[in-house]
């Protein structure tokens, strides 16, 4: 889906960079993709280096997922095959290896800890694909149907519609988060059964579940579950508790937080995209898409632990995402920028510097690449990661 937006005079005067040459050398690789074609460049921490532009035709990998040190999966958002391709990242090459059918509508690609499984979240189907990636294959196991009852929305909520998955620090477990009927599935993949075992609803009903992640980074079992919700425009925090009961894990709601801040409305028709957590675990930034503003912003939400597990999120301030509809953006390994796409405006991509004491965001860019890079107006990426 495609966004579009008239930028003010001042942002299209603003220095924006043209599709960057390949002058720059940096070990930071990054990874990201439009409608036809996936890219591959270096970041030095002030410039992005394209180094391949490889072109697929018929294909909108609107996601991603990279498993060391050369397997590339991408969904194809505008049809029910999943891809694999080959990346040489120091052969700067990235070539098609398969493609199997799945589900369609696949929006999400999730990757578990072992790099065996991974799960494809069929937004356009309501089922959720499991393949078998061993080895850098690529075999269809199961499909699953989301069921449930569904949101109040009639016009976004007619069908299951699960946007993403994501494993949780054990491993065993995925969590779908479902737009269409206001829930968050509980998925047990041990001995490789992948059956839904529980199902938790999401209030306020009609909020919409989009993408969520699992805190704290980097532990050995998950304290709690934040959930960015697109129609509500609202991030959830949820305590986790494993159970023994067959239900995997259960879920109890702590706060909800306005994407836009507290005791603020949301501009009509506005749509929360993407959530991240920062490897120190101080902070989630999410983006804040069809404002109706000049740009869209990245917002920046504090995690404050109070002591003996008891968290709160302290909203800050917001900073622009250089052009509209910032779809998805992600943090780098050692958690210094913020690497985010737009789909439409005047900067297709951009890097925003983050301070380490603090967490807060440079309202500066220190990389971009312009949207003129990517074709007509509204074709700009939908995905970026560094991958090395």
């Amino acid at each position: 889906m495609k966004f579009s937006s008239t930028l003010s005079a001042a942002l299209a005067a603003s220095p924006a960079l043209a599709a960057p040459t390949s002058s720059a050398a940096s070990s930071t690789k990054v990874v990201y993709a439009n409608s036809g074609h996936i890219y591959l460049a270096s970041y030095d921490g002030t410039k992005f280096t394209t180094t391949v532009n490889s072109s697929f035709r018929n294909t909108d990998p609107s996601w991603l997922a990279y498993v060391a040190p050369n397997s590339l999966y991408a969904v194809n958002d505008i049809a029910s095959n999943t891809f694999l391709y080959n990346i040489d990242v120091n052969g700067n090459a990235i070539k098609q290896v398969t493609n199997k059918q799945g589900s369609g509508g696949v929006v999400h690609l999730e990757v578990n800890k072992a790099n065996t499984r991974m799960l494809g979240a069929g937004y356009g189907s309501g089922k959720i694909d499991v393949w078998n990636i061993e080895n850098g294959g690529l075999t269809l196991i199961k499909s699953i149907q989301s069921t449930g009852p569904l949101g109040p929305n009639p016009d976004r909520q007619d069908a299951p519609h699960p946007h993403q998955t994501v494993n949780d620090p054990t491993g065993r477990f995925f969590v779908a988060n479902d737009l269409g009927t206001d829930s968050i599935l509980v998925i047990d993949s041990q001995n490789d059964a992948f059956n839904i075992v529980n199902r938790f609803p999401v209030v306020p009903a009609g909020a919409g579940p989009r993408h969520g992640v699992f805190f704290p980074f980097g532990a050995a079992q998950a304290t709690h579950y934040f959930l960015l919700c697109e129609m509500g425009n609202v991030v959830i925090a949820y305590k986790v508790t494993y159970t023994d009961d067959g239900r995997g894990m259960t879920f109890e709601t702590i706060q909800v937080l306005n994407t836009f801040g507290p005791n603020t409305v949301a501009p009509a028709g506005a749509g929360a995209g993407e959530l991240v957590l920062s490897p120190d675990n101080k902070d989630l930034y999410l983006s804040n898409r069809l404002t109706g503003q000049a740009t869209d912003n990245i917002a920046h939400v504090k995690i404050i632990d109070n002591g003996a597990g008891n968290l709160r999120l302290l909203w800050i301030n917001s900073v622009s995402s250089g052009g509209t509809g910032p779809r998805m953006f992600s943090i780098s390994n050692d958690g210094s920028s913020l690497f985010v796409t737009n789909q439409d405006g005047a900067l297709g991509v951009t890097a925003i510097s983050r301070k380490a004491d603090d967490g807060s965001l440079d309202t500066n860019f220190h990389g971009t690449i312009s949207s003129g890079a990517f074709g007509q107006s509204g074709q700009g990426p939908q995905y970026i990661k560094q991958i090395q």
